[in-house]
């Protein structure tokens, strides 16, 4: 998997090579991404009339699938943004 990173300048990244910063930074979008998308399938589930092509039931599960999912990617990084932080103070500065 190919990430084009647009910092400074377009990179191609391979995510494994990635530095654990912005593999945190990915992490957490992703996080966020999958809740709230599950969040609005959970709403729509509510205000969506069943038309024939996606039941309300579908929806519902989905949404429920998805705030779980980000909610554990959330947590998973709370806990990975703690360690990395850690270690970063944890290590000796370098002086220039």
């Amino acid at each position: 998997m190919s990430i084009i990173l647009l910092g400074n300048g377009v990179t191609n990244y391979k995510y494994k090579d990635l530095p654990m910063k912005d593999k945190l930074t990915i992490q957490l979008v992703l996080a966020c991404v999958m809740a709230v998308a599950g969040l609005v399938l959970l709403f729509c589930g509510f205000w969506v009339a069943p038309e024939g092509q996606i039941h309300d039931s579908v929806l519902v599960a989905f949404g429920e699938v998805m705030t779980f999912v980000g909610a554990l990617l959330g947590v998973d990084y709370s806990y990975k943004f703690k360690i990395w932080r850690n270690r970063q103070h944890n290590e000796p500065q370098e002086e220039k």
